[in-house]
């Protein structure tokens, strides 16, 4: 599961010392077999702690990126209707649960101490894990 694999980079007693959304972007590139080039992992750590502002969930936006590029057509987002339908049900579900997508309001709700915000990071992961087996992945990378 996607889950086992962001656990494994997110878990501080695993030996990693990865962001939210470093450890997303890397199990599921692990877990999807995309053979991302390493700067896509320093691009995904601009997005831990909601970009040092409290905005976005880093979990979320690196959910949100490899999305598209599973699923944009041309490298153009807005040719994609998959993608659109698949971000906007990604961020719908979190918003149902926890009431927001934001850092500075999901991490008192998720974050746990010894396991930070594992456990909202691993709802998010359930959700992406789901829509992509519903949806067939427009672009399968290799290396």
């Amino acid at each position: 599961m996607l889950r086992d694999e962001l656990i494994r980079y997110y878990y501080p007693g695993n030996g990693h010392n990865y962001s939210c959304a470093e450890a997303m972007m890397r199990a599921m590139n692990d877990y999807y077999g995309l053979s991302l080039p390493e700067e896509m992992f320093y691009a995904a750590s601009s997005f831990s702690g909601g970009c040092w502002q409290n905005e976005m969930c880093g979990g979320l936006a690196s959910i949100a990126a490899v999305l598209g590029i599973m699923y944009s057509r041309n490298g153009h987002g807005h040719d994609s209707v998959e993608l659109k339908k698949l971000i906007i049900q990604l961020f719908s579900q979190v918003r149902g649960k926890y009431g927001c997508t934001n850092c500075g309001s999901l991490k008192p709700l998720i974050h746990v101490p010894e396991r930070k915000c594992e456990p909202g990071l691993v709802f998010m992961c359930d959700i992406a894990e789901q829509l992509i087996s519903e949806n067939e992945i427009i672009n399968k990378r290799k290396a």
